[in-house]
């Protein structure tokens, strides 16, 4: 059975309607009751999600069809297995007729190896997907026009404001709340107390002034309160709009800032005046780092360094006196890791990375000496007591259908019966799946090995030749999970080691191989 909400269910929600998961499930559990249908399992698909690739129930219950595991999946209506991308329609419709398994709505059971049935499937997923067009467009438009009339069509109010319904009229405007003091401090300590961001972060967490969601204020926080218009009574729509790009053949979503946004004076009151906007507008303009390329990558370990103390994925810091080093440094307030410079965390990545291989070489015969059979064993023999639960449990549940029928058994003491049964069987199977992957995992642990050994020799010989630091973050991330970094003194003695820090290098291997 595979549940999943929809736009317009979660609008019925909010009008008070019910729980549509809840209501779903019923309406499946009676049907699957009335044509004798036993449940194996529920998906319940909790998160929204246009794609395949955005819901993970959908994954898994695709994944299980295409093993055979199914006769058949119940749905309330065919729609909710794929709305979205004509693509995820033909996966969709790929895995079921390829496994020949049944898709079983209250009102039709389609047979995906039955012409006509295969016609009436693709037309209906054909159907909503047009629907699902023409709804967003509304949706967009409809937004559109909200903002234009200087309504707040956000759906969470921003630091110092609070999102209110509009009194005899559709769509919701902002209202200060206690937050907006905070906001006013933070405007005039930048624009009239000559301040650096770092700074006015500092005072104002040493005031005790609390952000809406953590306990300490942070750079990027205060930064993004200073450089958003909606303080000086405006709105805005498409700052960040959404574009989808391929990077290394995969499909990913991103939101670059728009030139070409919507902004509106909104019905909102502002808190911060026009003189003390145009101040903080000149001096930010002034403090903007120059960027060569957009999203270009000039730190070789983006995205692999991690603080060790709290962490908190670790940045690079570029400064304006070109004479200086970038940095790395942990740009958590309430952290006391040491920054370094840049270079020397990189040299001792690479140092790392070529003990890890003596290493490794040395010790490779003899850890495949000593492979450790009986843990396999274990969790084999694990797997077939499981598998042997699940047939018992699938006894006692063929046993409730015989005692509905022969009267045993009401309908509700065979509803609850099966209930139980079905949630054991479901809980069975998803053990039996977490030692299945656990034993792939165990079986894995040399070739995992050998084959990262060939590609950290490519990188040891090729590193230095590569000439951008993009060029060199591709790589190391082919053979890195992750590094974490670790300082606890300035390096500001004569004679100090620049280089006191401690790296951990997590190479790109099965956890089992660790």
């Amino acid at each position: 059975m595979y549940l999943r909400k929809s736009r317009a269910d979660a609008e019925a929600e909010t009008r008070g309607e019910g729980e549509t998961l809840a209501r779903h499930e019923k309406m499946l559990l009676d049907l699957a009751e009335k044509i004798g249908i036993k449940i194996g399992k529920i998906y319940r698909e909790i998160v929204s999600g246009e794609t395949i690739e955005a819901r993970p129930e959908i994954q898994k219950l695709l994944s299980d069809v295409k093993k055979g595991m199914w006769k058949g999946v119940l749905v309330v209506e065919v729609e909710r297995l794929a709305r979205g991308e004509t693509m995820d329609q033909g996966i969709v419709a790929k895995a079921f007729k390829i496994s020949d398994t049944k898709i079983i709505t209250p009102m039709k059971t389609y047979d995906p190896n039955d012409e006509f049935d295969e016609e009436y499937f693709e037309f209906g997923l054909f159907m909503s997907r047009r629907e699902y067009k023409t709804i967003n467009r509304r949706l967009q438009r409809g937004r559109v026009s909200s903002v234009n009339e200087g309504k707040y069509v956000g759906s969470v109010a921003p630091y110092g404001y609070e999102r209110v319904k509009i009194k005899g009229d559709k769509g919701y405007t902002l209202r200060k709340n206690s937050e907006s003091n905070t906001v006013k401090i933070i405007y005039d300590l930048y624009a009239y107390e000559d301040l650096s961001l770092h700074e006015v972060v500092r005072r104002i967490n040493e005031m005790g002034l609390k952000p809406r969601k953590n306990d300490k204020w942070c750079v990027a926080s205060v930064k993004d309160i200073l450089a958003n218009p909606v303080y000086i009574g405006k709105v805005k729509w498409n700052w960040r709009k959404e574009v989808r790009v391929y990077k290394n053949e995969k499909l990913i979503k991103t939101r670059p800032r728009n030139d070409e946004y919507i902004l509106k004076d909104g019905l909102h009151k502002a808190i911060i005046d026009d003189r003390t906007w145009k101040i903080v507008e000149a001096k930010r303009s002034l403090n903007k780092l120059p960027i060569p390329r957009v999203n270009t990558v000039q730190n070789p370990l983006c995205g692999l360094v991690y603080c060790a103390k709290c962490g908190k994925k670790m940045k690079r810091r570029p400064y304006t006196d070109r004479s200086k080093e970038p940095t790395i440094y942990c740009d958590n307030p309430k952290c006391d890791n040491i920054s370094s410079k840049l270079h020397f965390v990189e040299e001792k990545v690479i140092e790392g990375l070529r003990k890890w291989l003596e290493h490794y070489q040395l010790d490779y015969k003899e850890h495949i000496e000593k492979i450790n059979c009986s843990r396999i064993e274990s969790i084999e023999d694990t797997i077939k007591s499981l598998q042997e639960e699940v047939k018992k449990e699938n006894d006692k549940l063929l046993n409730i259908f015989n005692f509905l029928e022969d009267g045993t058994y009401t309908k509700e003491m065979f509803k609850s019966r099966s209930e139980s049964v079905s949630q054991n069987v479901a809980r069975l199977n998803n053990s039996i799946e977490e030692y299945e992957a656990r034993l792939e995992q165990e079986k894995i642990v040399d070739k995992g090995k050998a084959v990262l050994v060939p590609k950290i020799e490519n990188l040891l010989d090729v590193y230095n030749l590569l000439k951008t630091p993009e060029e060199k973050n591709e790589l190391l991330k082919t053979v890195i999970t992750q590094v974490t970094y670790l300082k606890t003194e300035k390096a500001i003695k004569k004679n100090s080691d620049p280089t006191n820090f401690i790296i951990n290098l997590y190479p790109k291997i099965n956890k089992a191989n660790v």
